[in-house]
């Protein structure tokens, strides 16, 4: 199954560390990569269909990224094919604009149900995947749900909270994302437990969010899973500080 990994600080961040180590712990997903961050606020996204680790090497694309993205927040996906082909259009994350900033998405997990979403707004073009519906689904309740002006963060953290309960209502399915508009950064999981960790000493010191289960080195990652009475768990995270948990 696809691996999600995420960087979040108070300022801007590479990760030459923690990226290549994360291709390398994630080898077996071998159906494409991506990498995203933002500048200015603006979401900028690198992929390939290529496997990210290869024969004992990271992918050079990949390698290079990681040594020159500069961003407050880096999320990056390592792709198992379960929907849609191998190509580029289907590696994530996926960038939308919404509510006034640019979004970034990643996600794993198996929904079904939701590939029959249509979206009535700007469909993700050239993806055919129950992640790109997931997204286009949560973005067009979120704008539903968006009152202008923007809102302050404890009513932006319940309108994807919202947007996250009818999706699970709607189209119910194993749903792991990222999301991110470059301020603040959503993780959600009702399946696979994320692993975090905080001001590492083994590799960058920011806040690191990732799916795989023993984290990226021998420090104490901490396990974040719902609960067993819940539907999943939802974080808000700003910079190196977790400021929203909520089970749905």
């Amino acid at each position: 199954m696809c691996d999600l990994f995420v960087l979040s600080a108070g300022e801007d961040y590479s990760a030459p560390k923690s990226l290549p180590l994360f291709a390398k712990h994630a080898k077996n997903n071998m159906d494409g990569w991506g990498i995203g961050y933002f500048k200015k606020y603006k979401a900028f996204v690198e992929k390939s269909a290529d496997r990210a680790y290869v024969a004992g090497r990271v992918h050079d694309s990949f390698q290079r990224l990681a040594r020159v993205v500069n961003s407050r927040i880096i999320l990056c996906h390592v792709r198992f094919q379960t929907s849609g082909p191998v190509d580029e259009c289907h590696a994530h994350p996926f960038v939308l604009e919404f509510g006034g900033h640019n979004w970034l998405f990643a996600h794993n997990g198996q929904a079904p149900a939701v590939e029959n979403y249509r979206t009535t707004g700007s469909p993700i073009e050239g993806a055919q995947s129950d992640s790109a519906r997931a997204f286009e689904y949560l973005r067009d309740r979120i704008i539903s749900r968006l009152p202008s002006p923007p809102q302050p963060l404890p009513s932006l953290f319940q309108t994807i909270y919202q947007s996250t309960a009818q999706l699970l209502e709607e189209y119910p399915g194993n749903y792991n994302y990222l999301l991110t508009n470059g301020w603040v950064l959503f993780a959600f999981t009702n399946h696979r437990r994320f692993m975090l960790l905080k001001r590492s000493t083994q590799l960058e010191g920011a806040l690191m969010l990732t799916t795989l289960r023993r984290g990226l080195s021998d420090e104490h990652w901490m396990r974040l899973a719902k609960s067993t009475n819940k539907q999943g768990l939802l974080l808000m995270i700003s910079g190196t500080d977790i400021i929203f948990r909520e089970q749905l």
